[in-house]
């Protein structure tokens, strides 16, 4: 299994495109429900914290943020391996 550092670097890798292509981890728009209609609309610079063997590390992380064409609605789509606190 990988470690948390290659999920993120990976992520981050996927994400940072600005094209249809962009991964996404929500199948659908989060208000309609519709899945075909997403569009890329901009992405998030947010600091994401973590521990490795008694280390904190601290990482930027990239979040996309999608735009439903059906509804209108804005939304972030948030990575599998990140947990709120």
């Amino acid at each position: 299994m990988d470690n948390l550092g290659d999920l993120i670097k990976r992520h981050n890798e996927l994400v940072r495109t600005n094209s249809q292509d962009r991964h996404r981890y929500r199948e659908s728009c989060a208000g309609c429900g519709e899945d075909a209609s997403l569009a890329p609309h901009e992405l998030r610079r947010r600091t994401l914290r973590y521990v490795v063997a008694n280390s904190v590390l601290s990482v930027v992380i990239w979040l996309a943020r999608w735009r439903c064409r059906s509804c209108g609605r804005t939304f972030t789509d948030y990575p599998d391996f990140r947990f709120a606190l």
